[in-house]
Order: C-alpha cells, then sequence, then structure tokens
C-alpha cells in the first residue's frame, strides 16, 4: 500500500511523514528533478503470497525458517521478520488476525530473489503443517 513507517517514531502508517522525507530527499539537491534522483536508486521488488497455516504451529515453523534461512537479523515483533542486510534483502512471514492464513513478503534486489525467499519460507510452512 506503499505507506511510510517510522519504527524510530511509531509502528504505524504515517502520510505526513512520507510527505516530509520526500521533501527532504528533494531538499538534498535543489534543482534536480525528483524523476532524476529517483533512477538513480536501486531498484527493488517485492513479492507478496498468502497461504493457509494453522497459527498454532507458528513456533515450529519460526524455528525451521531460522534454521533454513540462516544468517539473517531476526525479529518477531510481527510475525518473523528476517533481514539479510549485505544482501539487502528481507523476508516477513506475518500470520492474519483474522483468519487462519500467513502472509509471506519479501523484497530483494530482484524478482527472483525475492521468489526464491518466499518459495522457501512456503515450503517450510508445508513441512511445518505436515504437508
Amino acid at each position: 500500500n506503499g505507506g511510510v513507517i517510522l519504527p524510530e517514531l511509531q509502528h504505524t502508517r504515517d502520510a505526513p511523514a512520507g510527505a516530509a522525507l520526500l521533501l527532504q530527499f528533494l531538499a538534498a539537491e535543489p534543482g534536480v528533478p525528483l524523476s532524476a534522483r529517483v533512477g538513480r536508486l536501486p531498484a527493488y521488488r517485492i513479492v507478496k503470497e498468502k497461504v493457509s497455516f494453522p497459527r498454532e504451529l507458528l513456533a515450529d515453523a519460526f524455528e525451521a525458517l531460522g534454521r533454513v534461512l540462516p544468517g539473517g537479523v531476526r525479529e518477531e515483533s510481527d510475525g518473523l521478520r528476517i533481514e539479510w542486510r549485505s544482501r539487502r534483502s528481507w523476508l516477513h512471514v506475518r500470520p492474519s488476525g483474522t483468519e487462519p492464513v500467513v502472509r509471506l513478503i519479501a523484497e530483494a534486489g530482484g524478482a527472483a530473489e525475492a521468489q526464491s525467499l518466499v518459495d522457501r519460507a512456503r515450503d517450510v510452512l508445508a513441512g511445518a503443517a505436515g504437508g
């Protein structure tokens, strides 16, 4: 949905903060068009999937994900998020609060790498669920 979240301030989407960040970005190089500035930024791809998964098996699945996808920084305040800073990629495995599904979201420098993270997570979840 494109919302901006600044965890050092709050953990919710904040449109005014997004606008302020954009203005700060533009002010760093006065007179340079936004399109030129954006064109110099690295491109990232996001892949999202939703899979059926029983909530009671999440702890085992999160443990298995850590074994299958090692080397990242783990954060578990909202599901499981693993970030590989050197590769500039991350995976977020987030259970729904309203239905028996888990959302798999990955971002990486290319679509193939993001899809690979989601595929590996889906395989781990299937194994944890006995499928």
